[in-house]
């Protein structure tokens, strides 16, 4: 499911919704307004709401359209044609229209040709006046533009209110769309609060504790008047504020009449019993957008406060990282299906691909959701962010929901967005975000409340110690930036392996704001298994750091002595997003590596991920999920090889064999020929094989020295030291799966493998 845009109303809650729109206060007809029954009104009728759920029930599960929640009415209803107007006894004059949708559950309105003097003053409420928007003032608009929030219930009044000192001035209104609202949170009840699938985690659960100031940047946006986007405010090198919001270009409408709710979320981790108060402004201006990396930058226009969104909203511009550096862990801030905000996590280091149709290579971030969360529909155009709390990309599609965690979501990546060749600032990021060209790659975020730092080294993209190695030798990278105002001449990197960070490297430069340097640390060997390391940045100019919540970076890895380099080259028919592939252990029983889906392209897609495998036997299945294999009418069969590093094929499907079916197996050995050692060696032996009690082994030969025993990584978990001809391992001891036992004597070194059940 492509998460494009748009989702449902608000909750039916007790519609006890408390919202800002505006500056605030109550309309000035208060007890002297004429009753609803006197007010002129205009009605729409219900549209054909069965049909409305059929076209949404193709473009849901499609995800070729918005995630619609209302209907959008053509109107035209203005000062002169429609209304009621009431002079007061001071002078003062009253404008006042009803708009009523039947059966509505929310209404909504798009307003233009607005004109408001200093003194008018505009609101939006309905009947019982239990939901205020205003009042809003000319600096509210944007072109003489506004879009409302969403009024609960079947009617909103419009009020216009004119000051007896300004009546011989312009005064203008249109209400040219209204917007009824069909889908709200009351058609998924069962699912608890809200409108979003129960595997979502508030933002302020316990995991999102770290994640407070991203929190305040994140937003849920109204576009097009009838449906929602999440997105995210964003900082630029000049830290002044700029109110500019990054979402997804597939949730671009004209920006004028969008409105951005900021603070709609859960107080603590559990659900509330009605929905939680929050703030809007209303209208933007497009700055950029791209359709390869689905990227859309606009700047909010309405109700600012000294050109920036106002303090009281407790704003916070997140930074951001440009490099394309794979980060280790990602997180995710977002409306699902318009409801409270909600956290994701990814604990696992992202996936660079070309995902979502693009035209572009190395597009999108690929990954898959941990913690049992999840995004949905209404999750477009939120920020991802790296293990560093900066953003790297924007949520373009995927079919991750509740009901398939396991599927993998697409970000359009921000450094495809930054500076593209043939660019320019019409569909880049960089005029934007970096307007004075210092050349900046990261950038921290900024907090309009908080200090500014003048010694802040921070650290970031930990490279050489991530994923699988395939050697004992590994050679770390870290970037260092100064996020401070002061130039940065030195600073201290502690750093180690496995919980130890004893290990130091003094660096000396010199760099400006935002400036970064890449910093090579010396090469560490390591047995094999999995490893951790961590790296500290500290003493800025041999001082204190001001800030040390961006000093350390840490990372996971395996290594992989005398690993084998395994690629698989997979070639598909034009229906990638049905493939996906999994390589596991000759029994099944321990999966190594996976993949798909893929996205559907006209030629077919082709894909060369490569493996590091130690010796031994393995398993490999394609899946279709349509059940055709890799065939279709127009387009190239698929077939693919699997090959080690002196370009052996070990496994093959031909195009002619396409047709598989749901599934097709290959099995395969790697026999260690590309590291010298014998898989079969004659001078000894081992049996049962497979065992579930004791596995013995016989030799023949003379002057052993030792044997050795690893898991399907290769990390060495017995050593045994004996001369004797028959040694008997109690395999009972060992958890099920594939191991390997390397047998040193005097007749060389050999490897076998066995299994236990």
């Amino acid at each position: 499911m492509n998460k494009k845009l748009l989702t449902c109303a608000l909750l039916t809650l007790s519609l006890s919704l408390v919202a800002q729109q505006g500056d605030g206060g109550l309309p000035k007809s208060g007890k002297a307004s004429h009753s609803v029954k006197q007010i002129d009104k205009k009605f729409f009728s219900e549209p054909d709401i069965a049909a409305l759920r059929a076209e949404d029930e193709v473009t849901d599960k499609a995800g070729n359209a918005p995630w619609r929640f209302g209907f959008n009415n053509p109107a035209s209803l203005n000062l002169n044609n429609s209304g009621t107007w009431n002079t007061l006894s001071n002078g003062d004059r009253i404008w006042q229209l009803a708009i009523t949708c039947q059966n509505a559950l929310t209404v909504n309105l798009t307003l233009d040709n607005i004109t408001l003097p200093e003194g008018n003053e505009l609101y939006v409420y309905n009947p019982d006046k239990s939901f205020i928007l205003g009042k809003f003032t000319a600096y509210h608009l944007y072109e003489g533009t506004l879009g409302t929030e969403l009024v609960p219930g079947s009617t909103a009044i419009v009020e216009y209110y004119i000051p007896a000192k300004n009546a011989g001035q312009t005064a203008s209104l249109n209400v040219n769309t209204v917007t009824h609202g069909y889908r709200t949170a009351g058609e998924f009840e069962e699912k608890a609060f809200g409108t979003s699938g129960n595997c979502n985690m508030n933002v302020n659960c316990t995991d999102g504790a770290p994640w407070v100031d991203q929190r305040n940047g994140a937003i849920m946006l109204v576009s097009g008047s009838n449906g929602f986007c999440s997105g995210s405010l964003i900082n630029n090198t000049m830290n002044d504020g700029k109110p500019y919001v990054l979402t997804a270009n597939h949730c671009y409408s004209t920006p004028t009449s969008w409105i951005f709710r900021f603070n709609w979320q859960a107080a603590a981790c559990t659900n509330p019993g009605s929905s939680p108060t929050f703030s809007s402004l209303s209208g933007a201006v497009l700055r950029s957008r791209r359709t390869p990396s689905d990227f859309c930058l606009v700047e909010i226009t309405g109700g600012l406060v000294s050109g920036t969104v106002p303090a009281s909203y407790n704003p916070y511009f997140p930074g951001w990282d440009n490099t394309g550096a794979i980060p280790t862990s990602a997180v995710c801030i977002h409306h699902p299906d318009g409801d409270i905000k909600k956290i994701s996590f990814d604990d696992n280091p992202l996936v660079i691909s070309q995902g979502m149709g693009s035209s572009e290579a190395n597009s999108t971030w690929t990954l898959k959701w941990d913690r049992n969360t999840t995004t949905e529909g209404g999750s477009s155009g939120s920020p991802l962010f790296d293990q560093n709390h900066r953003i790297i990309g924007q949520l373009w599609g995927g079919g991750a929901s509740c009901s398939n965690l396991t599927a993998s979501d697409y970000y359009g990546r921000l450094a495809n967005s930054w500076n593209p060749a043939g660019s320019n600032s019409t569909n880049h990021l960089k005029t934007w975000l970096d307007p004075t060209n210092t050349g900046a790659t990261i950038v921290d975020g900024y907090n309009p409340s908080g200090p500014t730092h003048a010694l802040d080294a921070a650290m970031s993209n930990p490279q050489g110690v991530m994923g699988t190695i395939c050697s004992g030798t590994v050679t770390p990278q870290v970037t260092i930036v100064n996020s401070g105002t002061s130039v940065l001449t030195s600073a201290t990197i502690n750093y180690g392996y496995d919980g130890s960070t004893a290990l130091v490297y003094n660096w000396s430069g010199s760099l400006n704001q935002y400036q970064s340097s890449v910093v090579s640390l010396p090469s560490a060997t390591l047995s094999a298994g999995s490893h951790s390391f961590k790296a500290i940045v500290s003493n800025p100019n041999a001082a204190a750091d001001e800030n040390d919540i961006n000093d350390t970076v840490i990372s996971s890895f395996t290594t992989v002595t005398n690993g084998n380099i395994i690629t698989l080259n997979l070639s598909m028919d034009c229906y990638g997003d049905e493939i996906s592939w999994v390589l596991q252990d000759n029994t099944g029983t321990t999966t190594f590596y996976d993949g798909g889906p893929y996205t559907q392209t006209s030629g077919g897609s082709t894909v060369t991920p490569s493996f590091c495998l130690s010796n031994g036997c393995y398993k490999f299945t394609i899946i279709d999920d349509f059940g055709d294999g890799m065939v279709s009418t127009g387009c190239p069969n698929g077939f693919y090889t699997i090959k080690d590093q002196s370009n052996t094929t070990l496994a093959e499907l031909a195009a002619a064999n396409a047709n598989f079916g749901a599934t097709h197996t290959d099995n395969f050995c790697i026999t260690g020929s590309t590291n010298g050692l014998k898989e079969y060696g004659s001078f000894w032996k081992l049996y049962p094989n497979p065992t579930s009690e004791n596995l013995t082994i016989e030799i023949t030969s003379e002057g052993l020295k030792s044997i050795d025993i690893t898991n399907a990584t290769g990390q060495i978990i017995q050593t045994i030291q004996s001369d004797q001809n028959a040694i008997t391992i109690p395999a009972s001891t060992l958890a099920k799966g594939m191991y390997f036992i390397r047998l040193t004597s005097n007749d060389g070194t050999s490897q076998k493998s066995f299994i236990v059940k």
